[in-house]
């Protein structure tokens, strides 16, 4: 038992630390603002390919690297993750360059009633009836968000469809994550290069000509991308899942206060009335799942 709960305290310290991590990285891409979101995403990807390979092989898993090769299935479902990951990670950075911080926080609140969604379209999972009340509040939300503003909170909403998508074919992928980050962003690799190449031959492309501070941070993207993404999934294994369903909140809570607080977005009435209603979507999604939650733990405890 107490090895248990060594693992289980472990476990919410990686997950923590990878949201906080992810609460503050929208700071950390207004750095390299000037260097532009396609640059980021190239060498984003370029990086966080180069750690997964080196810890692989520090790791010594060298066998289990072309493991997938042999496997079609696996191989597609990577290069969906992929896709979906390359259009999170372009709306994440147009909202971080643009100034849209608060709907990037929105898009992420919205994310895990989304997620429910997109378990029942592709997994046959069953929407409990506090899932389906918090799915038509959401979309009260979304909905309030359009009258109000006049426009459709398109990266909010793009951001939480395409985590959405990524997490469900995540689930499908029988890779171990540094083996699943490796070919993920293995198949960006051709494009990131690419467009690397031609960015420096034309003197735009930041890396060279930005010198070695914007150069490092460049870097440390594609690092920081890999190393949060590998706490998320080691944290995730050693902890129940309505505890990181909780947790998952820290982020877009830092990024509404980084926006609001920091960069002097706008928040006004209807993004209270908005954010009111997503939070209380929210709320009975998360009390539902305890409910059920602490019934199965009685009822494990009762056999």
């Amino acid at each position: 038992m107490e090895d248990k709960g060594k693992e289980t305290r472990r476990g919410i310290a990686l997950a923590t630390g990878a949201y906080l991590a992810w609460g503050v990285m929208p700071a950390y891409w207004k750095l390299l603002a000037s260097a532009g979101p396609a640059a980021i995403i190239a060498h984003r990807a370029l990086w966080a390919c180069a750690f997964a390979a080196a810890a692989i092989v520090i790791l010594k898993r060298r066998k289990a690297l072309f493991a997938p090769l042999k496997d079609r299935a696996t191989l597609l479902l990577c290069a969906l993750a992929s896709l979906s990951l390359l259009v999170q990670w372009v709306a994440y950075l147009l909202a971080v360059v643009t100034d849209q911080l608060v709907d990037l926080s929105l898009g992420y609140f919205i994310y895990p009633i989304v997620a429910a969604l997109a378990g029942a379209a592709f997994l046959k999972e069953k929407m409990s009836a506090a899932q389906l009340v918090s799915l038509g509040l959401a979309c009260a939300g979304v909905l309030v968000k359009a009258l109000s503003f006049g426009a459709v909170p398109v990266l909010a909403l793009t951001l939480a469809i395409s985590f959405s998508v990524y997490s469900v074919i995540k689930r499908m992928i029988r890779l171990k994550p540094i083996d699943s980050i490796l070919y993920e962003t293995l198949f960006m690799l051709p494009f990131a290069l690419g467009y690397i190449a031609y960015a420096e031959a034309s003197g735009a492309g930041g890396f060279l000509s930005g010198g070695w501070g914007q150069a490092l941070l460049l870097i440390g993207g594609g690092v920081l991308t890999a190393a949060t993404l590998l706490m998320f999934g080691a944290g995730a294994k050693r902890i129940p899942v309505f505890t990181l369903g909780f947790l998952q909140y820290i982020s877009p809570t830092m990024v509404l206060l980084l926006g609001v607080l920091a960069y002097g977005e706008s928040f006004g009435p209807g993004d209270w009335l908005v954010f009111g209603l997503i939070w209380i979507a929210l709320s009975i999604s998360i009390a539902s799942s305890a409910l059920s939650a602490r019934k199965n733990a009685a009822s494990a405890a009762g056999k």
